[in-house]
């Protein structure tokens, strides 16, 4: 389908507000209603949601303010003193510290003005694993560093076509919300081991936070995975769990 034919049937469907993420990402909410329900309130044609970055080396993008409008500086774009910089009014804090999770709102009357920018979009280097053949042995290899680069286009530079009036940033917390999974089992952070203990530790607070008690030592320490078609329910009542 075209893109001008996915917009006609959003809007024959009078569907007004579209939720995108574009990253593995265990703990996602999917259609947050807090998140569509604030970005209508305030009337933005984009919001984003974001986490603090939890380290100057972390390799994420930053939602940042450039020449008076909502932008976002890719990590391999940004020079060292930059990344490590510090808040000047809080100096425990990152200067720079608000890490796009690539989970975003977009209005249909913005989506509208895609034929117009949307071939103007700037490219990206990134330096990707690129499997390749051996020509000697003529076998496949699939290097364990970076061998290539790759341009890229992302769909958060559809930012800059706004004024900030029209833009919203909500920080959320990161144990809550963004768990990434994009790397081998060897990495120590970010690959699917932090997925399942992060996903594990979630359902652990959801039922203490509603007054379960958890007789298995087991599952308390080691987690409860709470099925998604429960987990936007409000429960009221004590539970137990063995």
């Amino acid at each position: 389908m075209q893109k001008s034919g996915v917009l006609a049937d959003l809007q024959k469907r009078n569907i007004e507000h579209i939720h995108a993420y574009c990253v593995d990402n265990c703990l996602v909410k999917v259609a947050d209603p807090v998140f569509i329900g604030l970005s209508s309130k305030r009337d933005v044609e984009i919001a984003t949601k974001v986490v603090r970055k939890r380290d100057a080396s972390e390799a994420v993008g930053l939602i940042i303010k450039k020449n008076g409008k909502p932008d976002v500086v890719e990590y391999s774009e940004i020079d060292e003193d930059l990344r490590k910089a510090m808040d000047p009014n809080n100096h425990k804090l990152l200067k720079f510290r608000s890490a796009n999770i690539v989970n975003h709102y977009y209005s249909i009357d913005f989506l509208k003005g895609i034929p117009e920018w949307a071939e103007s979009l700037p490219h990206h280097i990134a330096k990707k694993k690129i499997p390749y053949c051996d020509t000697e042995s003529g076998e496949m290899v699939k290097p364990d560093k970076p061998n290539g680069i790759k341009l890229e286009q992302f769909v958060f530079d559809v930012f800059p076509q706004i004024s900030l009036d029209k833009f919203l940033c909500l920080e959320v917390a990161r144990e809550d919300e963004f768990s990434p999974l994009k790397n081998g089992l060897d990495a120590k952070e970010d690959n699917a081991r932090t997925s399942k203990e992060h996903i594990m530790a979630q359902g652990n607070r959801w039922l203490k936070n509603v007054n379960c008690t958890i007789l298995s030592q087991e599952m308390d320490n080691d987690g409860i995975e709470v099925s998604p078609l429960m987990s936007y329910v409000s429960y009221k009542n004590d539970a137990v769990f063995s």
